[in-house]
């Protein structure tokens, strides 16, 4: 049934304005999924950078402990210089959480005469020992006996250009006139940077810190032009294991929390890689190249933020040209420097790599991961919009068949009101005529009861139909369920529909297959359900006047069955229209157009019959060639008859 133009105006503006909405929608929640991925992203690699820039200088504090805890003093004689070694060692290993970081200290000193010798700090006895150069540090051996050369060369050149002047000797001013030769040497060779013999250094191949002191003469041979400044060294090796198995887990527990990432620290280049600790033992060793960030340890921190080295040169110049006061000594050499020293890697050659801090989402590049939680987010994002609008056409559809339903309830009454209003009239009438006494003797008499009668009948089905029909909606019917004989059931239905079949001269052509089986059933609802097929049948059987009645044994789906089936050779029903003719008040077009009157309670009541009874109710039929209704219903679990029952015209007159 069509809705009123207005309404399916209505209606549908309301369903374009929530489709536009629902689009609306989605294209923002898209949008911001692109934009919290974006925040995502930039966040994740924010919180990467700040927790390897935290191991960074965790790792940083840890070696520059040490290198604060054995700092040396240059105004010390050299063995006074190894006593405050061996007590500033016991004193900081009994303080340190991590004191076996220390696996060896190694002095490098001019003990007798001007060649140096190798002391290596015995921790049991607590006294420095002449020990041989270990496996390992022959290139720091050498660096440092080359650095060593150019120092003396450089002490005696400072010597002769200071001949004549006060030559009272200090770091300070040593390193300065280093900082003036590194201008004005007259060869290409590189000479020491400024500081870099005041400086704590990282031997990444070892691993070791290592650290040169300017040790001077006495002040008096000094002054008296004998001897130079001597060049010691302090070399503490660090334990690989311990940093691998106890610092490391330590620090990387502690910056990145739990086991999200993958963290490796790696030294070498491509060939000659080397894995110094790694959170998973196949990680760092293979290919790098999917690491989500890599961090250089050793690197200072203006080149890990992108800044350019700070230039002092220009300040140098003003003090220079005396523009101003020169300003103390701060530099980590000078004994009076407060801060943590400074740490450099040390380079052998242009190809040397620092140890580089790597890490890597477990579950993927970040770009990854990142963009499975956009999937995720929109998939969760879309699937609330989908349920939403799935429930919005739940409600546009259940509003339409509500509508819809009104408006065949409304038709209901307007068929009931007919229906009812025919036999009232005719009871009505003949009543009337009856105590006006336009009726004369028995015959007429007769005559007017039996239309009475009749349209009372027809009156009573009407209600109780309606009533069946109610009850069978709110599931109130109380069924006697027993084994029932066919012929039982068709007797029950033809009985009650003889008036209607004789009064439109219908004639039934009926056939029982023989033997069959009894079925499950209620008597009166079965008979009810076949008594409504019939009457179907008859008001929609058109000229030909007739009715097949046929029962016959099958194997359906659920086991075996016994179908029933009413035909006619009527109007027939159009295929557009089956889907809809068990739908309670529905009525055909076609069948409202002839004026054939009917209440459209007849067939789902039917089916609600065959329902309760376990059965099912199908239909085929022809427009223009007639319908044929079957009634299905189980077979009962006790033994077939003998012998069957033979139901048509000519055995059975009164229903020809």
């Amino acid at each position: 049934m069509r809705l009123p133009p207005k309404d399916r105006v209505v209606s549908s503006a309301v369903i374009f304005a929530l489709a536009a909405v629902l689009i609306v929608l989605a294209v923002l929640q898209y949008r911001w999924s692109k934009e919290i991925s974006q925040a995502t992203s930039e966040r994740m690699q924010a919180a990467l950078k700040s927790s390897m820039m935290g191991l960074r200088q965790d790792l940083y504090h840890e070696l520059a402990s040490i290198c604060f805890a054995l700092q040396p003093d240059p105004s010390l004689g050299s063995e006074e210089e190894r006593t405050r070694y061996i007590q500033r060692y016991q004193d900081w290993s009994r303080a340190a959480q991590h004191s076996g970081l220390v696996e060896n200290i190694f002095l490098w000193q001019a003990v007798s005469g001007e060649h140096p010798q190798l002391l290596r700090l015995n921790v049991t006895s607590g006294q420095f020992e002449s020990a041989g150069w270990p496996a390992g540090f022959e290139a720091l051996r050498a660096r440092m006996e080359s650095m060593t050369s150019d120092f003396r060369s450089t002490a005696e050149n400072w010597k002769l250009t200071n001949k004549g002047h006060d030559q009272s000797l200090s770091n300070h001013s040593f390193s300065d006139h280093q900082h003036h030769l590194n201008h004005h040497r007259p060869d290409d060779r590189p000479l020491l940077v400024r500081n870099r013999f005041f400086s704590w250094q990282v031997d990444q191949n070892v691993p070791a810190l290592v650290r040169s002191v300017v040790r001077r003469p006495p002040p008096d041979d000094w002054q008296a032009g004998k001897g130079l400044p001597a060049l010691d060294w302090i070399v503490i090796a660090l334990s690989p294991s311990y940093l691998r198995d106890h610092v490391m887990p330590e620090l990387v527990t502690r910056d990145f929390g739990g086991a999200e990432y993958q963290v490796a620290v790696i030294g070498g280049g491509e060939e000659q890689r080397r894995v110094i600790y790694s959170s998973d033992s196949q990680f760092g060793g293979q290919d790098i190249a999917s690491a989500d960030a890599t961090l250089n340890i050793f690197a200072p921190l203006h080149e890990l933020a992108g800044r350019p080295p700070m230039d002092m040169s220009a300040h140098h110049s003003g003090l220079a040209a005396g523009n101003g006061p020169a300003p103390p000594s701060r530099h980590a050499g000078d004994p009076r420097f407060p801060g943590p020293p400074g740490l450099e890697a040390i380079h052998y050659s242009d190809s040397d790599k620092d140890w580089q801090l790597i890490a890597r989402n477990r579950k993927g590049p970040l770009e990854t991961v990142v963009t499975g939680i956009r999937h995720r987010n929109m998939a969760l994002s879309f699937g609330v919009l989908l349920l939403l609008a799935a429930s919005m056409g739940m409600i546009i559809i259940a509003s339409q068949r509500a509508q819809r339903l009104a408006r065949l309830q409304m038709d209901f009454v307007a068929a009931i009101s007919h229906e009812l209003r025919t036999p009232l009239a005719v009871i009505c009438s003949a009543a009337d005529n009856i105590a006006d006494g336009l009726v004369d003797g028995k015959e007429q008499l007769a005559k007017y009861g039996s239309v009475i009668k009749n349209q009372g009948q027809q009156l009573n089905q009407l209600v109780e139909q309606i009533l069946l029909f109610a009850a069978t909606r709110q599931s109130r019917n109380l069924y006697n369920f027993r084994p029932l004989q066919v012929a039982e059931i068709l007797d029950a239905a033809l009985n009650t529909t003889t008036g209607l079949i004789q009064s439109q001269h219908v004639n039934i052509e009926s056939h029982i297959e023989p033997g069959l089986p009894p079925v499950v059933g209620d008597l009166s609802a079965l008979s009810q359900c076949l008594q409504n097929l019939i009457t179907n049948a008859v008001k929609y059987g058109g000229e030909q006047r007739w009715i097949g009645i046929r029962a016959l044994l099958s194997h359906g789906s659920r086991g075996k069955e016994v179908q029933i089936s009413i035909e006619d050779k009527g109007l027939g029903i159009d295929p557009s229209e089956l889907p809809r003719i068990f739908e309670p008040f529905y009525r055909s077009p076609a069948v409202t157009s002839a004026q054939i009157h009917g209440t459209g309670l007849g067939l789902p009541l039917a089916q609600s019959i065959a329902e309760a009874m376990g059965g099912r109710l199908t239909v085929e039929s022809t427009p223009g060639k007639g319908s044929i209704f079957t009634l299905h219903v189980p077979v009962a679990d006790i033994p077939a008859p003998q012998t069957g029952v033979a139901l048509n015209a000519a055995a059975n007159p009164k229903y020809s």
